[in-house]
């Protein structure tokens, strides 16, 4: 009698343990499956305020941040005492940054160096100064960074029936208006000249057509950016007539002769 009981014992105890092991072995599991997957990372130096071009590079305007390593921007700047202490003075800004944008030694000067214009073309562009009024440069809205295209009126022959408009230029973007280059402003100008990025034959191509005519700018959409179909458009194309000459009626002309001779137009009344 008391052996069955004892077995009896046994089994429940060996099922018990059995149960314990496989409710923390299926426990152990669903955490193993829960903990999150862990990425290597690396400091980097990011923004920590918006910055604008010729803005310099102060203690105060950056700060270190972790970054996955895999996704670390080319050029990024690493290292603070590099980044901000230099033997000729401070670095610049020569592209604009965002709040929490990794520093990019491609968009920052040597030190010491001016906030010139030129360290806003691109590699292989070119800038190019476009003469404008109030007119035919969109009436004082332009601002860098807008994107526009340039289109030449000229006159083929002495008559006016022959002016023509042709899109020369599609998609260029304005680096500068008179003297003002930087992105951030929000308050456009009436300007006499648009400096535009263009590569080497568009410069050529703007300089020739200053010689031959008018250039205007046209705005595009800051969400377009794509090359549209175009055409020529002349006098024509407008549905309009040139002027019409006006014959003024004032009478009724008689010549008189006297033999061979003409002695003189009388007018005579209608």
């Amino acid at each position: 009698m008391q052996r069955p009981i004892i077995s009896l014992l046994i089994g429940l105890v060996l099922a018990t343990g059995a149960l314990f092991i496989v409710y923390n072995l299926r426990g152990a599991g669903q955490v193993a499956k829960a903990a999150p997957a862990i990425f290597p990372t690396t400091t980097v130096l990011i923004a920590s305020t918006d910055l604008a071009f010729g803005d310099p590079i102060k203690a105060d305007f950056i700060k270190a941040a972790e970054w996955p390593q895999d996704s670390v921007p080319k050029n990024a700047a690493l290292d603070r005492d590099d980044l901000l202490l230099g033997p000729d003075g401070e670095r610049i800004a020569i592209r604009s940054f965002v709040t929490g944008e990794p520093i990019l030694k491609s968009k920052i000067s040597g030190y010491g160096e001016r906030p010139i214009l030129s360290r806003k073309i691109a590699d292989d562009m070119r800038a190019f100064s476009v003469r404008v009024n109030d007119v035919n440069g969109v009436a004082g809205f332009l601002l860098p960074g807008d994107n526009v295209d340039v289109q030449l009126t000229r006159q083929l022959g002495k008559d006016h029936k022959n002016l023509i408009t042709d899109i020369i230029i599609q998609n260029v973007s304005v680096l500068a208006i008179d003297q003002l280059s930087s992105e951030e402003t929000d308050n456009p100008v009436v300007a006499k000249t648009a400096t535009v990025e263009v590569t080497p034959e568009q410069a050529q191509k703007l300089a020739l057509a200053q010689q031959l005519g008018t250039l205007s700018l046209t705005l595009r959409n800051f969400a377009n950016l794509e090359d549209a179909e175009v055409k020529r458009v002349s006098v024509k194309d407008l549905g309009i007539d040139g002027p019409k000459k006006v014959v003024k009626n004032d009478g009724i002309y008689v010549r008189v002769r006297k033999g061979t001779s003409t002695v003189k137009s009388e007018r005579v009344p209608q």
